[in-house]
């Protein structure tokens, strides 16, 4: 069972999540392409880097999900796609 000290720490930390979605102007999209969103910052976060296959394995989301969504974070100025120097088949992702 969940204690009620976890309970206040889990809603704490769901409030701040909210309140980051707000200030990067993330309240629009679906969960899915939160979800790539917040797989993009936390790839980049750990490795200082983050490619389009990085966030299919991590995601588990399809690769048509993941590639929909991401073209669309670039229409909209969200993340800057370039093509990798080391690998041409891999396009690198950044966080605009």
């Amino acid at each position: 069972m969940v204690s009620d000290e976890n309970i206040k720490d889990i809603t704490q930390l769901i409030d701040s999540l909210r309140g980051y979605e707000k200030e990067l102007n993330l309240t629009k999209y679906n969960e899915t392409e939160k979800k790539v969103f917040w797989t993009i910052l936390c790839t980049i976060s750990k490795c200082q880097k983050c490619n389009i296959s990085d966030v299919i394995n991590l995601s588990k989301l399809s690769r048509s999900t993941v590639y929909k969504t991401i073209t669309k974070f670039e229409n909209e100025n969200l993340v800057n796609i370039s093509q990798s120097g080391s690998d041409k088949r891999e396009f690198l992702i950044a966080l605009n």
